[in-house]
């Protein structure tokens, strides 16, 4: 939040000198509230940009194998150019290379979930994720596991099997985000 306070106060500093520049350059037959306006339209822009650009400049810091297993859009009345294309102000996603079976044919996996949301930090939640039936529970310490790797004291929640996290974790989708 501190950064792309900053980035709008630089782009407002930039717009300004940009319509001071056009009012020199017009010598000053543009009117002085050419300033201000090059000012706000520069903040604006700078604030559009850091928006859409967030997504993609958090993926390139995940791993090469990251999978995004459901994004949340962000739409709102106070922000118009978002029913034009909407971005992206959170997303779940796992890296299939991190997922480990609980044992040998099992079926159960334990699964790395990134939870990222803008302007807070990652939260890396370890579920178990069970594909026949389907089903979902988050690992937590009281969780123990038998040698078969049956997990015990897990508060399995029943899910359909158009979840996205058990599609993308039993269905092996492994298309990088």
């Amino acid at each position: 939040m501190f950064w792309s306070l900053l980035t709008a106060l630089v782009a407002a500093f930039a717009g300004a000198g940009i319509g001071l520049g056009l009012r020199v350059l017009s010598r000053k037959r543009l009117p002085r509230g050419i300033v201000p306006i090059c000012a706000g339209l520069a903040m604006l822009v700078a604030t559009v940009a850091t928006e859409y650009g967030w997504y993609p400049n958090v993926l390139r810091t995940m791993p090469p194998d990251l999978v995004i297993v459901s994004e949340r859009e962000q739409q709102a009345w106070y922000q118009p150019w978002t029913f034009v294309r909407p971005w992206v102000r959170g997303f779940i996603a796992y890296a299939p290379s991190e997922v480990v079976e609980t044992a040998p044919g099992s079926g159960i996996r334990v699964v790395q979930l990134r939870v990222q949301e803008r302007w807070q930090p990652q939260k890396v939640l370890p579920h178990l994720v069970d594909c026949t039936p389907p089903r979902r529970a988050r690992l937590g310490p009281g969780v123990t596991f038998s040698d078969t790797g049956a997990p015990a004291n897990a508060n399995w929640q029943a899910s359909h099997p158009d979840d996205p996290i058990i599609t993308a974790v039993c269905e092996g989708r492994n298309t990088p985000g």
